[in-house]
Parts: C-alpha cells; sequence; structure tokens
C-alpha cells in the first residue's frame, strides 16, 4: 500500500514563487519513488503569462499530484495588508480542512505562511502523523529584521511558539548551514555548529537537536542548460532578439525583487557606468516584487536608461531566460544572513554564469561563491566595487566563461535537483520508520 504524504504550502504549481516551484520537483520525484502524495496549496497570485487564471482547477491531478486548493483570499501581496488577510485566511481555511482530513503517514508542512507548520503539529498530535517542516525561511525573525514587528511580548509569544513547533515535530530541514546554527544557537538555545554540516553530518551535533539537518535548495540541471557563446547571441536566445538586447552585456537580476534584496548598490553602479559612457553595459530585471516600485522610481529620477524590467518567464524559458546573462547577481539586505538562502544562486550556478553577490555579511551565498569559484563579493553600498567588477567581467570574457564554468560544475557535484531530492527520500523514509 502506497504511503500518503500530505503537502501543506499556500504557494505551489502553477505559480512563479521559486519554493512552489522546487515543491513541485520534490513532489514528481516522490510520486516516482511510489508515495501517493497530496497537495493542499492557496488560490494562485502569480501566474505565468501563458496560463489563463481561468483554467486552474479548485481540484487537479497534475503528473500524478493531487492537487486541492483553498479559497483563500488573493489581494495584492506586495502590499502587507494583502499579505497578511492572505496569509490568515489560508490559515483559517486549513485549520476546517483538517478537522475532517483522512490520516496522512506522513505531513510535509513549509514555513509559508508563517506558522502553517503548527497545522502539521496538530496533525501530528492528533491524527498521530509523522511530520517534517521544511524551512525555508525564518519567522518572526524576519518580521522583528523588517522592523514590521516591534511589540516585544508578542515577538517573545512567537518565537516560543517556533521553538515549541521545532522541537516537537519529527524532522526540520532547512535549507542552509547557517539558518541551522541559527534554528540551533537562538530557537533552541543548543550547541552552534560549525559551517559546513551536513543533511548526513549534522546529526553528530548533539542529541538533543540531532532532527534538525540541512538540504540545500536546488536547480534541475536537464532544464536549465548552458549557453554557450555562439548560442547566446541573439539569433539563437530569442528573448535576446525579442527584447532589443542585441549587443548589449546583460547584468542580470532574475528573481523576486523583495524586501530582502538590496538594489541601492546596483542603482548606484548604474548610474556610475552610465556616467562613464558604457553604453553597452545593461541592467536587466526579470521578476515581480515589492521593491520593484522603488527601482522605477528611482530610475526615472536619475534618468537612467540602463536598467530594463521584463516579466517572469516559465520554468521552460529559463535556459533562455537566464542564458541572456553575462554575469548575474544576487543581494541580500544586511541582518538576513540565516533567515533565508536566495534559491536563485542554484539557478545561476546551473546556467553556467558567473556570479556578482551584494551581500552584508557572511552567509551560504558568500561560501557557495568562495568553495566554487564562480564569482565576486561586494559589500552593500561599495557600488564602485561593483561597477569595476562588471567592467572586468565585461573586458575579460575568459574570467566569465572560466567562473561561469566553474559554478556549474560546483552545481552539479552539490546542487542538482537528483541529489537533492535524494536526501529528501532518504529523510521521508527514516521518519516514517520511527
Amino acid at each position: 500500500m502506497k504511503e500518503k504524504i500530505l503537502v501543506i504550502q499556500q504557494h505551489f504549481y502553477p505559480e512563479v514563487a521559486a519554493t512552489g516551484q522546487l515543491l513541485l520537483d520534490l513532489c514528481e520525484d516522490l510520486v516516482k519513488a511510489g508515495y501517493k502524495v497530496k497537495v493542499i496549496t492557496g488560490n494562485p497570485t502569480e501566474i505565468p503569462q501563458e496560463i489563463q487564471r481561468r483554467n486552474i482547477l479548485r481540484k487537479e491531478n497534475y503528473k500524478g499530484i493531487e492537487i486541492f486548493r483553498l479559497k483563500n483570499t488573493t489581494f495584492n501581496k506586495y502590499r502587507m495588508a494583502g499579505r497578511v488577510f492572505n496569509y490568515l485566511s489560508f490559515h483559517f481555511l486549513i485549520f476546517f480542512h483538517m478537522l475532517f482530513y483522512e490520516r496522512p503517514d506522513l505531513v510535509f508542512v513549509l514555513s509559508t505562511p508563517p506558522f502553517i507548520s503548527f497545522s502539521g503539529l496538530m496533525l501530528k498530535i492528533f491524527k498521530r502523523s509523522k511530520v517534517i517542516y521544511n524551512v525555508q525561511d525564518l519567522f518572526p525573525d524576519l518580521a522583528v529584521e523588517l522592523g514590521k514587528l516591534k511589540n516585544k511580548q508578542f515577538i517573545g509569544f512567537l518565537k516560543k511558539l517556533s521553538e515549541l513547533i521545532v522541537r516537537k515535530v519529527d524532522k526540520v530541514v532547512v535549507v542552509g548551514e547557517y539558518m541551522e546554527m541559527k534554528i540551533r544557537g537562538e530557537l533552541l538555545r543548543g550547541t552552534r555548529v560549525s559551517v559546513g554540516a551536513s543533511a548526513s553530518g549534522s546529526a553528530n551535533a548533539g542529541a538533543k537537536n540531532d532532527h534538525i539537518i540541512t538540504i540545500h535548495n536546488w536547480a534541475n540541471g536537464d532544464r536549465i542548460k548552458v549557453l554557450k557563446n555562439e548560442d547566446a547571441c541573439a539569433e539563437n536566445n530569442y528573448l535576446k532578439k525579442k527584447w532589443g538586447l542585441e549587443g548589449k552585456f546583460v547584468v542580470l537580476y532574475s528573481g523576486n525583487i523583495g524586501y530582502l534584496h538590496e538594489f541601492d548598490t546596483i542603482i548606484a553602479a548604474a548610474e556610475y557606468l552610465a556616467k562613464e559612457g558604457m553604453e553597452e553595459i545593461v541592467f536587466v530585471f526579470i521578476g515581480e516584487g515589492i521593491k520593484k516600485s522603488y527601482i522605477e522610481e528611482k530610475i526615472k529620477e536619475k534618468r537612467l536608461y540602463n536598467i530594463l524590467f521584463f516579466p517572469y518567464q516559465s520554468r521552460e524559458m529559463l535556459t533562455y531566460s537566464l542564458g541572456l546573462a553575462d554575469v548575474s547577481l544576487v543581494t541580500l539586505e544586511k541582518g538576513f544572513e540565516g533567515m533565508v538562502v536566495p534559491s536563485k544562486i542554484y539557478g545561476i550556478l546551473a546556467s553556467g554564469k558567473p556570479v556578482i553577490a551584494i551581500i552584508g555579511e557572511e552567509s551560504e551565498i558568500t561560501e557557495i561563491i568562495r568553495r566554487g569559484k564562480c564569482g565576486e563579493i561586494i559589500k552593500i553600498g561599495d557600488f564602485k566595487a561593483l561597477s569595476n567588477a562588471i567592467i572586468n567581467y565585461y573586458k575579460n570574457p575568459q574570467k566569465c566563461n572560466e567562473e561561469g564554468m566553474n559554478g556549474r560544475k560546483y552545481f552539479e557535484k552539490n546542487f542538482e535537483r537528483k541529489i537533492a531530492i535524494k536526501k529528501y527520500i532518504k529523510v521521508i523514509e527514516e521518519t516514517l520508520k520511527f
């Protein structure tokens, strides 16, 4: 008899959100491994342009995955009030759905919306299901750092609730070593572990917390191909031709343009390069997010013509959208290290492009770039260092190619989809045994 896995996550197929796309990969491979997978998710808020919203069904079987979409609110998630209403309505509907849901053998619950993992814990208590909590970001830490939560008593309560959930679920899978250290040190007040702990090695950090492990997110190297120089030209990359980027050196930012990412350094570098007459260098943003309007305002204010925006592309187009880049960017605001790991880093590595990280402190991103020898690390605010790094890549195509291929090789050894999924399946098997 197939073991039943219930997945709870607000954003899932056909959403463009990175966590939804990663979760789709995982669910597809769990079905292939012989599990019966059901996903309870929310109304989609962001979908690819080619998919019509009216064609999205409330109940659907997609590639063997049973999908049930709740009718939660879909207010503008780039406004805080809208996001909160969406979160609360999803929580409310999940709670009542759980009351009548048949017992799953295992619940796989993510960290969006915040504390939805509590529903998984309820299924563990009342229906004796096993629970794996996949932490993609830390709450309330993120909200506190963003200044959205200020009441100390309420913050204390949320931290205690978070600690309770982490202690009581069967397994906690985090997406980075710095995040694992933060959870062990701050939430569980346990022994801090060294960077480099892995899904197999972190169990030695102490019996008290040995249910907390690290498995990095991934990209699909079979889907994201490396475009050779001759393929990346306008004739062979139709996006480059469609978007008028022929003959341009493209500095690419692809993904969520959100609160957690720093853009002032990029804007300042774009302004500096424009003043220096580097017209061939353009900054291309593919995606949406709360900070997009801020960047657009700065573009108008500074009269910049070297920053361009384009919409999200489907997964099938990632080879070409990521392949636009001569060099790609990853950013993270200072203070969020260990709270989140930008998933875009894995797609960049898979695409065979060098990466420039604009970062505040040490994090998983800096570790990856150093170990993979695949890019540059720039401190937030140092726009001249960013400009010089871009010019260096622009003038040295060999450096672009070498570091890009270093990244691809490092990706294939560490962050390929099949590597991560194998680790998840092992964790699931171990959890179901006990």
